[in-house]
C-alpha cells in the first residue's frame, strides 16, 4: 500500500484537485448544455415539422373543403327549399280546407270574417232584451269567444302575402267590438240582478251572495242591503275570494263585483305588449353624375360667376364667345340627331343595368329601433313582465232601490239600466279627483304620493280596501306576484295604489290593501327561468326526438313525433302541480308555446329578452341555419348544450354532438365538440372537459360546409337511412321549438 499522504486537515482536497473538479463539473454543465440545447433544436424541429404537416393538412383540407363547398350548399339549400315548399303547400291545403269547412258549416254561427254576418250577429244580440239575464249571457259568451279565437287564429296563421291590411285590421276592430259587447252584456245582466237583489238576499246575513261562472267568467256579487257595519268582511268560499270593506262603505248603498275572465283581453291593447318595429332606413340613393351637356353649362356658369368676380373682361371677348357658342351649338345638334338612333338602343341596356344596380342596392338597409317612449316608473313594461292567470275586475258598484211591499203592491222604483261605479276615494279630495282622471287643470300630485296612494288615501279619509284571493291552480307562479290594475286612460298596467301585500306561498293566497277598484292582475318577471343551464335534443326514432331544457327555476321535456309535440315534465325533476293539466297533450309547436306561456313556463325569449338576461350572443342568421340543419338530423343524431359556446364568440357556434340510433341518455365519453360558422362547419379536437379553449380540428376529420354535412360525415349509413326518412313536418316542428327557445344564445 502506498504511504498515505500527510494533511494539515483530514479530507481537504488539494487546489489541483479542487481545480480538476471545477473542470469536471464545467465540461459536465457544458455537455449537459449541449444535450438539452440538441433536444431543444430537435424539438422545434419536431414542432416546425408538426406545424408544417398540420398546415399541409388544414390547407389540403380547405381546399377540398372549398371544392365541396358549393356543392353542399347547393344541397342544403335544395333540402330546406323542398321541405319549405311542401309545408306551405300543406299549410296552404289546410288553411283552404278549414276555409271551405267554415263556410259549409251549418250550426248557426256567423262568419266573423263576413262583416254583413258578424255586424247582423252582434245588432241582434245587443238588441235582444229577452237574453240579458246572467245565464242567457254566460251561455251567449261562449259562441263570443269562439268568434274572437276564430279571428286571433287567423290574424296569426296567415301569412302576411294573403292577407290584406284591410282585412287585418276589420279583423282586428271585429275583435274589439266582440270583447266591448260582452263587457256591455255583463254590466246589463250585473244590473238586472242587482235591481231584484232584495229577493235573492242570503237569510243569515240578509245581503245578496250570487255566483254565476262557465268555463271562462267566474261572477261573485255581493250586495249590501242590511247596511250592518259588523258585515265588512265577506269570502266566498268554494271560490276563494274574499273583500273587506271600511267602516265607510259598509253603511252605503253599494255592491261588490268580483269577475274573474280567464282570460287577458287588455294587455294586447298595451304599446309594449308586441315587440318593437324596426323602422327601415334606406340610404338616399347616389346623385346621377350630369350629362356633357349640363357640365358644359355648369361650367360655364362658374365661369361666367369667375369673371364676375375677377378681373374686366377683354373688349370684343364677347362677341367671340357668342360665335364660337352659336358654332358649337349648331355641331351639338348634328351630333345630337346622329346620336338619338345610339341612344335608344343603348336606352334598353341602360334601364337593365339600373335596374340591375337597384337590385343590388336595396337590400343594403340600416334598421333602426323605433324611439324608445320613457313611461312612468309605475307602468308595467310588458317586454319584461306578463300578467297571468287571467283579469279580476273588482268593482265597486251603486246598489239601486229594491222593490217594496206596500198594502200587497210591489212597488219598484224606475231606475236607470246603465251600470253605475261609484268613484273612490270620493271626488271631493285631490286623490280622488287624480285617480278618477278629474284633477283641475293646473293641479298636479307628486307621483310619489301617487306611488304610496294607499296611505295617502286613508289620510285624506279614504282608507283602502281589502281584496284576498287564492292564485289559479293551472298556473305557476315562481316568485312572489306584482299586482297591477289597468289604466284606461294610459292603456297600461300600473302598480301603485296597492299596499300591504302578503303572498302566502305553500297556500298560493293573496292577500292586498288598495284603492284601485277596476281590472286587477298579477304580473311576474318573463325572464325568471332564463338564462337555461342546460340543454339536449335527444333522437328516439325516426320522426321522435325529445328536447329537454334545464331552466332557471324548471326542468322541462318536449317530445316532438312527427309535426305534433306534448309537454312533459322528467320523472327525477321537482313536480309542478300547476302544470298537470298540460301535460301530454298532443298539439302544434305553437299551440303548446301558448300553453306553457300562460301557465307562467317562459322558455320562449323575444328580440327584446337580451336586454335582461345575460346571453352568448350569436349573428342571428348562423344561429337560425343551425337550428334548421340540426332539425333536418335530429331523428338519429344527438345535439347538447356546451359550455365552450360563450368562449367561441359572435361568429362562431359550439355544441356538443354524437350519433345515436337507441333510445336512451348519451354517454359522456361519446360527445363530440361540433364549431360552427357562417362559412364551415369542423369536428374539434378538444372536449368538454378540457381546461383551455382551441380551434385545432380533430385528427382524421375534414372541413364542411355546414353542419347538415359536418353530420353526415360523422354518421353510419343506418343513421343516415333514418335521417332520410325524416318528414317535413318533423323538421319544422323542431325547427318551431329551437327558434322559439333559442337553446344555443340563451343558455
Amino acid at each position: 500500500m502506498p504511504p498515505k499522504q500527510k494533511s494539515g486537515k483530514k479530507g481537504k482536497l488539494s487546489k489541483a484537485e479542487k481545480e480538476k473538479l471545477k473542470k469536471e463539473e464545467a465540461e459536465r454543465k457544458a455537455k449537459e448544455e449541449e444535450e438539452a440545447q440538441l433536444r431543444a433544436e430537435e424539438e422545434e424541429r419536431e414542432r416546425q415539422e408538426r406545424e408544417r404537416q398540420e398546415k399541409e393538412e388544414r390547407a389540403r383540407i380547405e381546399a377540398e373543403e372549398r371544392k365541396r363547398h358549393a356543392a353542399e350548399v347547393g344541397e342544403l339549400n335544395s333540402i330546406l327549399e323542398g321541405n319549405l315548399t311542401a309545408l306551405e303547400n300543406q299549410n296552404a291545403e289546410r288553411r283552404a280546407k278549414a276555409k271551405w269547412n267554415r263556410y259549409m258549416l251549418c250550426d248557426g254561427s256567423p262568419d266573423p270574417t263576413i262583416p254583413g254576418e258578424i255586424n247582423t250577429y252582434m245588432n241582434l244580440w245587443k238588441e235582444d232584451d229577452s237574453k240579458n239575464d246572467i245565464e242567457s249571457v254566460l251561455k251567449e259568451s261562449q259562441l263570443t269567444h269562439s268568434l274572437i279565437g276564430e279571428l286571433s287564429f287567423l290574424l296569426d296563421d296567415t301569412p302576411e302575402e294573403e292577407l290584406s291590411e284591410k282585412d287585418a285590421a276589420n279583423y282586428k276592430q271585429t275583435i274589439l267590438e266582440l270583447e266591448t259587447l260582452l263587457a256591455e252584456k255583463l254590466d246589463i245582466a250585473t244590473v238586472d240582478l242587482l235591481k231584484d237583489a232584495a229577493s235573492m238576499a242570503d237569510q243569515e246575513t240578509s245581503n245578496l251572495q250570487l255566483v254565476q261562472q262557465n268555463e271562462r267568467i267566474l261572477l261573485m256579487l255581493w250586495g249590501n242591503l242590511s247596511k250592518n257595519p259588523r258585515f265588512k268582511t265577506f269570502e266566498f268560499e268554494e271560490q276563494n275570494f274574499g273583500f273587506e270593506l271600511t267602516k265607510q262603505l259598509a253603511s252605503l248603498d253599494i255592491a261588490i263585483r268580483i269577475m274573474h275572465l280567464k282570460y287577458d283581453h287588455l294587455s294586447h291593447h298595451c304599446r309594449t305588449f308586441h315587440s318593437k318595429k324596426k323602422k327601415k332606413v334606406v340610404p338616399p340613393p347616389p346623385e346621377p353624375e350630369p350629362e356633357p351637356e349640363e357640365k358644359a353649362e355648369e361650367e360655364k356658369k362658374e365661369g361666367e360667376g369667375e369673371d364676375a368676380e375677377g378681373e374686366e373682361t377683354i373688349p370684343g371677348m364677347e362677341d367671340l364667345t357668342l360665335k364660337l357658342e352659336s358654332e358649337q351649338a349648331e355641331n351639338n345638334e348634328e351630333e345630337k340627331k346622329e346620336g338619338e338612333e345610339e341612344g335608344e338602343e343603348k336606352k334598353e341596356g341602360e334601364e337593365e343595368t339600373k335596374k340591375e344596380e337597384e337590385a343590388e342596392q336595396a337590400p343594403v338597409e340600416e334598421e333602426e329601433e323605433e324611439e324608445e317612449i320613457e313611461e312612468d316608473e309605475d307602468v308595467v313594461d310588458l317586454r319584461q313582465y306578463q300578467p297571468l292567470g287571467g283579469v279580476i275586475y273588482f268593482d265597486l258598484l251603486h246598489l239601486p232601490p229594491q222593490p217594496k211591499n206596500a198594502k200587497g203592491w210591489l212597488m219598484t222604483q224606475d231606475v236607470c239600466d246603465e251600470l253605475k261605479r261609484m268613484p273612490y276615494p270620493g271626488n271631493d279630495n285631490k286623490l280622488g279627483q287624480t285617480l278618477s282622471g278629474t284633477l283641475p287643470m293646473g293641479q298636479t300630485l307628486d307621483p310619489k304620493a301617487i306611488a304610496s296612494a294607499a296611505a295617502a288615501a286613508e289620510a285624506l279619509g279614504a282608507p283602502p280596501v281589502g281584496l284576498n284571493f287564492t292564485l289559479p291552480e293551472n298556473v305557476l307562479f315562481s316568485e312572489e306576484p306584482q299586482m297591477a290594475y289597468w289604466s284606461p286612460e294610459g292603456k297600461h298596467w300600473r302598480l301603485d295604489g296597492f299596499a300591504d301585500m302578503k303572498y302566502d306561498e305553500d297556500g298560493r293566497t293573496v292577500s292586498v290593501k288598495t284603492i284601485n277598484f277596476g281590472a286587477l292582475t298579477c304580473t311576474q318577471d318573463k325572464h325568471i327561468n332564463m338564462p337555461f343551464q342546460s340543454w339536449e335534443l335527444r333522437p328516439k326514432q325516426a320522426n321522435n326526438a325529445l328536447l329537454t331544457i334545464i331552466a332557471a327555476l324548471v326542468e322541462i321535456e318536449i317530445e316532438i313525433k312527427e309535426g305534433l309535440c306534448c309537454f312533459r315534465q322528467p320523472e327525477d325533476s321537482e313536480t309542478k302541480p300547476e302544470l298537470e293539466n298540460i301535460k301530454d297533450k298532443w298539439v302544434t309547436p305553437k299551440e303548446l308555446i301558448q300553453l306553457l306561456y300562460s301557465a307562467g313556463v317562459n322558455v320562449f325569449p323575444t328580440t327584446e329578452s337580451k336586454k335582461y338576461v345575460s346571453i352568448s350572443e350569436k349573428e342571428d342568421l348562423t344561429e337560425e341555419g343551425v337550428y334548421q340543419q340540426m332539425a333536418l338530423t335530429a331523428s338519429h343524431f344527438a345535439f347538447s348544450w356546451s359550455k365552450w359556446n360563450a368562449e367561441s364568440g359572435t361568429e362562431k357556434i359550439v355544441v356538443q354532438g354524437t350519433e345515436l340510433l337507441q333510445d336512451e341518455p348519451v354517454i359522456e365519453d361519446e360527445w363530440s365538440l361540433l364549431m360552427i360558422s357562417s362559412q364551415r362547419a369542423m369536428k374539434l379536437r378538444m372536449t368538454e372537459f378540457d381546461d383551455q379553449f382551441t380551434e385545432d380540428f380533430a385528427e382524421g376529420t375534414e372541413f364542411h360546409a355546414d353542419l347538415y354535412h359536418m353530420v353526415l360525415d360523422l354518421s353510419t349509413e343506418q343513421g343516415i337511412d333514418r335521417m332520410k326518412l325524416s318528414s317535413f313536418q318533423f323538421v319544422d316542428a323542431v325547427y318551431q321549438l329551437l327558434s322559439a327557445t333559442r337553446v344555443i344564445t340563451y343558455s
